[in-house]
């Protein structure tokens, strides 16, 4: 083999051999196609305008007021793992646990270590979440351009890009809300392969197939339209490709095969388990395939805002009608598809006609598959059916428009070479083309319009959100407050309460606070300073109402600010300590080394018109705050030595605990009309939580399980294991 090329002139690099070589033959053709890539690029973005104002029409519904984002628990957890993985030198093995409870793959983990690498801040995460639906948007347009023509793709591009339910999941960090790109590649190749007829299509549609299961199990229903270009392209396979592809599977699931070979395949046998289940038919898939076509989609019911706030509630009126239109134009587009794989002179080639098979497979059969199910369906398991509703309907309206182009200039109007005016059906079929025109720019313009009226609501709040909605921004600004007042104060520590749809954002976020912290479980317990210590400050949640009715009863509090919420009530930022008194004690109510009571008797409280039982106490160790560790009491309550009622069980949790801080713990009440009881006998157990991961010789693999050390029952100094108290008389 001979390589022949000059310095001055790079065209003229040649390949010259004696002999047929393949290689030789690929390079040469490479090289040709790569001397013809700029004047391609110019010629494909002067044809291709209008995809510039479309990117960012799209960008913008999916990045204005992105810090509005939600952070809940399944967001906080996956960044903070990818943030875990790069500054703990961690390889992912998982990533968060799935509603069905398996332990998901952590492939959205290694997506995210690379803004978790710049920044700890999620907001650069969903930022980049935000970009990648929109070069999702970017890849509609080429794929439809490049298999329907340009002006399916136009139509396609808009429908999504305004499209109400895929901009939400575009504004918030979940690893299914990255699948769009990866799908519409994965397409791609299988185009390449069934249209094309190319070969080495293979080998990417496997990996992107892997890629996509590791942002959501479900689209492993995506094995479908791949075993049919498989059937269809079956000429263009290769067993390379083959063998690529599974190496590749293998590369990017090895770290998960470790996690499940560690657990015996545990998720495996739940999933197993679930297929047992009985099963039922339902058109529940239908609903949220339809969901997705909804001008005003912002929630899983689709429910228009209450609020008299609302800037889209009096649109409602005027977008109903998309409603019903959007679905009959997708069930046109599959009816188009049909006609034009079946009617073979609608097509010019085989190839065509498959490729639409594969778009119909695509959309047609994992619905049908889903409604018959035995687990709970939720929309975002229709985010791997995305954009194949709005292709469809760019397929049928590009249709349409060229059939009525087609029927008004197929007739003549020149007849004995003389003038005549214009047929009827001539003029029928331009004015219902005009009608098409006009009926597709009033789709997308009131599209638009409903999306944009939804995002306005969204950021300015009112929607309306409960206990289990957080917005980053909200967030953020509450512990900004928070630490800002404690270095304004000098004061040595800030006090967070958590709830189970707080404790994991707040947890996170806390971490960038400058002033020391301490997380605790509101729900049974309150952390007030040590009086030694002077006062802090005190962060509580919007549905803290049992916080801050301790507050008033047990500490000296003072209401600093009401740092605001998106959509419900504010927090509240106190400075605390604790009221002035003599503590009760005896040296026998104390659990050694851990908690020392600080009343002799339990005392009724009154709140949400129930007795509740409180006793207050001291801690008497310290915990430093370390990585994802929590320390925990469990203390438990008999009534009357366990003669009346229930035993009652209260879980005290805290990110890190200060010898000296005063504990008051909460012991839910009893039904309403039942009397209190007259003394309460209290164990105490203690353990502590610390991840769970693995470690193969020099690799340390991050998962999301933790574990548990063993419960320590907590004991007197009489080596007793229970403390009992009276109940004070006189309720508070």
């Amino acid at each position: 083999m001979r390589f022949a090329f000059s310095i001055m002139d790079p065209s003229t690099l040649k390949i010259e051999t004696s002999q047929t070589n393949d290689l030789a033959h690929q390079i040469n053709r490479l090289h040709s196609w790569l001397l013809r890539l700029p004047e391609r690029f110019r010629s494909s973005l002067s044809t291709s305008w209008e995809i510039y104002p479309i990117l960012l029409i799209a960008g913008f519904l999916r990045l204005y007021q992105i810090n509005t984002t939600e952070f809940d628990a399944d967001q906080a957890t996956i960044f903070r793992m990818a943030h875990d993985a790069i500054f703990h030198g961690l390889l992912p093995a998982t990533s968060n646990i799935a509603s069905i409870r398996i332990v998901n793959p952590p492939g959205v983990i290694y997506l995210l270590m690379l803004p978790a690498a710049f920044s700890s801040n999620p907001l650069w995460a969903v930022v980049m979440v935000g970009l990648f639906n929109t070069a999702a948007i970017l890849l509609t347009y080429l794929f439809t351009r490049r298999y329907f023509g340009r002006f399916a793709a136009i139509v396609a591009t808009l429908l999504y890009a305004t499209a109400a339910k895929p901009i939400e999941y575009s504004r918030f960090l979940w690893q299914q809300n990255m699948i769009a790109p990866f799908v519409l590649l994965f397409l791609f190749a299988l185009f390449w392969g069934v249209v094309e007829r190319r070969k080495g299509w293979l080998f990417p549609a496997l990996l992107l197939l892997g890629i996509v299961f590791q942002l959501h199990e479900i689209t492993i229903l995506l094995i479908v339209p791949l075993a049919i270009a498989l059937i269809l392209a079956r000429r263009t396979l290769r067993w390379r490709d083959l063998a690529l592809g599974l190496v590749s599977l293998f590369v990017i699931f090895s770290t998960y095969l470790l996690w499940e070979v560690s657990t015996k395949f545990a998720d495996v046998h739940t999933v197993l388990r679930l297929l047992k289940l009985p099963v039922h038919i339902d058109n529940q898939a239908i609903l949220f395939y339809q969901l997705f076509l909804s001008p005003y989609s912002l929630n899983a019911l689709d429910v228009p805002p209450t609020s008299p706030h609302s800037v889209l509630r009096p649109l409602i009126p005027v977008l109903s009608w998309l409603h019903t239109i959007l679905p009959l134009l997708v069930l046109a587009g599959i009816v188009t598809a049909l006609i034009l794989i079946f009617w073979p002179r609608a097509v010019d080639t085989s190839p065509d006609r498959s490729g639409l098979v594969v778009l119909l497979v695509w959309q047609i059969v994992p619905v049908l598959i889903l409604s018959r199910h035995s687990v709970t369906l939720y929309p975002y398991y229709f985010l791997m059916l995305m954009p194949g509703p709005f292709i469809l309907i760019g397929l049928f309206l590009s249709k349409l428009v060229e059939w009525f182009r087609g029927l008004a200039q197929g007739i003549p109007v020149r007849i004995n070479r003389r003038e005549h005016s214009p047929a009827p059906l001539q003029i029928i079929a331009s004015i219902m083309r005009l009608g098409a025109y006009i009926l597709i720019t009033l789709l997308i313009i009131v599209q638009l319009v409903g999306s944009m009226a939804a995002l306005i609501d969204d950021v300015d709040g009112n929607l309306g959100h409960g206990s289990t909605y957080n917005d980053l921004h909200s967030l953020q600004h509450a512990l900004s407050e928070a630490d800002q007042l404690a270095q304004q104060r000098h004061l040595n520590r800030v006090y967070i309460a958590t709830d189970l749809y707080t404790q994991a954002s707040l947890d996170y976020l806390a971490e960038q606070m400058r002033t020391p912290t301490t997380l605790f479980d509101s729900t049974h317990c309150l952390v007030l300073p040590n009086p030694a210590d002077g006062p802090a400050v005190l962060l509580t949640g919007p549905a803290d109402g049992l916080t801050n009715a301790l507050l008033g009863r047990f500490a000296n509090a003072t209401l600093v600010d009401q740092p605001p919420r998106l959509g419900s009530t504010p927090f509240r930022l106190y400075i605390v300590s604790p009221l002035a008194g003599v503590a009760q004690t005896a040296a026998s109510s104390a659990f050694v080394q851990n908690l020392q009571q600080l009343d002799m008797q339990v005392q009724p409280f009154r709140f949400d018109h129930l007795s509740w039982l409180v006793t207050r106490w001291r801690l008497l160790r310290n915990a430093q705050p370390s990585f994802r560790t929590s320390y925990n009491y469990v203390l438990k309550a008999s009534p009357n030595g366990g003669v009346q009622g229930p035993r009652r069980v209260s879980l005290c949790t805290f990110t890190s605990m200060r010898a000296g801080d005063r504990l008051l713990v909460v012991f839910d009440p009893s039904s309403a009309g039942t009397s209190l009881p007259t003394s309460l006998t209290i164990s105490a157990q203690s353990f502590t939580q610390v991840p769970h991961n693995l470690v193969y010789g020099p690799f340390h693999f991050e998962t999301i399980r933790n574990d548990q050390t063993p419960l320590l029952t907590l004991q007197t100094p009489q080596a007793k294991t229970s403390i009992t108290l009276p109940v004070l008389i006189a309720s508070g």
